[in-house]
Formats: C-alpha cells, sequence, structure tokens
C-alpha cells in the first residue's frame, strides 16, 4: 500500500496556479524546446498550455518561458533561469511532502 499526494501551490485567495500538470509542462519544454510540442506530448492543446503558462506567470510575476516567435526555421522556447529554480524548489517540495506521507502511512497502517 502507497500514499499519492499532489502538490498543488494556490494564492492567498486559495486560486490555484501550479501543480504536478505545471510542472510537466514545463519540464517538457525543456526537454522539447518547444511550447507546442510539450503540449503535445501531454495530449494537451497548444493553447489551453499557453493559458496555463501565462496564469503562472502572472501569479509568480516572472517570465518562466522564453519564446522565440516562429518562421523559416520555426519557433523555440526555454525556460527562464527562475523557471528552472522554481521547478527545482517545486521537486524538492514534492519529494518531502511523499516522504512525509509514507511516514505517516507507515506509523497509521503498520500491519499493511
Amino acid at each position: 500500500m502507497k500514499a499519492k499526494i499532489r502538490v498543488t501551490l494556490t494564492t492567498e485567495e486559495g486560486e490555484r496556479f501550479y501543480g504536478p500538470g505545471v510542472q510537466d509542462l514545463l519540464t517538457g519544454i525543456q526537454e522539447y524546446g518547444s511550447v507546442k510540442e510539450a503540449c503535445a506530448a501531454m495530449e494537451l492543446s497548444y493553447s489551453k498550455g499557453r493559458r496555463i503558462l501565462r496564469h503562472a506567470e502572472a501569479v509568480l510575476g516572472y517570465q518562466l518561458v522564453k519564446r522565440q516567435q516562429g518562421g523559416a526555421a520555426g519557433g523555440s522556447a526555454m525556460l527562464t533561469p527562475q523557471a528552472e529554480d522554481f521547478i527545482q524548489h517545486y521537486q524538492s517540495l514534492t519529494d518531502s511532502v511523499q516522504a512525509y506521507a509514507m511516514k505517516c502511512m507507515e506509523d497509521d497502517f503498520p500491519h499493511f
């Protein structure tokens, strides 16, 4: 038996702006060098992916993705240093929360 925890970050007002999906989108952009390809790999519409990014950027107050407009060679995207730092901190938080949840589960369900 295992506990699975999802960490979602919210504003003070409780509005969600960052969670596993946004994390996956950013790591996809990092991997593919393209917002469009990252969205396609997640089976997420490009317009929804852009909307999610804009919302997270608005809440955080800084740019997460540097975008290069398309053209003959096509466009590209890369994460900003702030985004790379945020991804690492979010992953560290989720790892810590997951480890704590597993410890609590072992304490509360010792015979399972």
